[in-house]
């Protein structure tokens, strides 16, 4: 499990820009707190002394000092081989390695997605699905496998859902506008052409649209009624795209357990 500090540095809710920039900070770079004081930290952050031990404070801790030590004594409990971004030992075919690693990944990753999420989007996208009465779900490549488990887990419901393995164009622009119809479109860069034409065909027809990517800004986003954030998929690290897939799937699991409760 993720240690307690952590979790409150991730959902920590009511927090100031400053204080939200700060931490934010912190999570991309745990270690600079054990080598910098109060000031070096605000520095650091832009901020001042007394916002870095004010954030303290409202993380539970007695101030400073106290956060510094038990970030340190919870860090520590991290598996060793996640400790880098490169995730070099794993990545070198250590199945025992793999045995502290591979759960340590899920978990970063569905904490990463969980912190991205945006309660008020996703209840709204889980009363649409609830009111359709088809779901699209488009993907490339890896993308289209886990459609496929989304779908695949909505029609045992008796809801109908097809995975699409890239946009059939012709199906798309011929098909009857319909308002009933909820589309999902997965990319996680946001910029696979094929997704973003499928989208603005969508979108074009007045129907709705969700995108599942991990790039809140990008173009398929642009194209889209909303977005749900999954973990970044990083090409350079080979371990990312298996967090990317459980961070998906993560999701999907949510909507499709939100249409459990109604069918059910």
């Amino acid at each position: 499990m993720e240690s307690k500090l952590l979790q409150k540095l991730k959902y920590a809710s009511q927090l100031t820009a400053q204080e939200k920039h700060i931490v934010d900070y912190i999570l991309s770079n745990p270690e600079v707190v054990f080598d910098s004081t109060a000031h070096e930290l605000a520095q650091q952050t832009y901020t001042s002394s007394s916002t870095i031990v004010r954030l303290c404070k409202k993380l539970g801790t007695k101030g400073y000092p106290d956060f510094q030590l038990k970030l340190a004594l919870e860090y520590q409990q991290i598996p060793s081989v996640m400790q880098t971004q490169d995730h070099a030992i794993a990545e070198q075919g250590n199945v025992l390695a793999a045995i502290d690693s591979v759960p340590y990944l899920y978990q970063q990753a569905l904490d990463d997605t969980r912190r991205m999420l945006n309660a008020p989007v996703l209840l709204r996208i889980a009363n649409w699905v609830k009111e359709s009465v088809r779901i699209d779900v488009y993907g490339s490549d890896m993308n289209y496998y886990l459609a496929q488990q989304a779908c695949a887990k909505w029609n045992e419901l008796g809801i109908s859902a097809i995975a699409h393995n890239s946009p059939n164009m012709h199906y798309l622009n011929t098909m009857n506008p319909n308002s009933l119809t909820l589309s999902f479109v997965i990319s996680h860069t946001g910029e696979n052409q094929s997704m973003i034409e499928a989208a603005k065909v969508l979108s074009n027809k007045q129907m709705k649209v969700i995108a599942v990517t991990g790039n809140n800004h990008s173009t398929l986003s642009r194209h889209c009624d909303e977005t749900l954030l999954a973990y970044g998929y990083n090409e350079q690290l080979r371990l990312s795209k298996m967090s990317a897939m459980v961070s998906v799937l993560y999701i999907f699991d949510m909507l499709y357990m939100g249409s459990i409760s109604d069918t059910y």
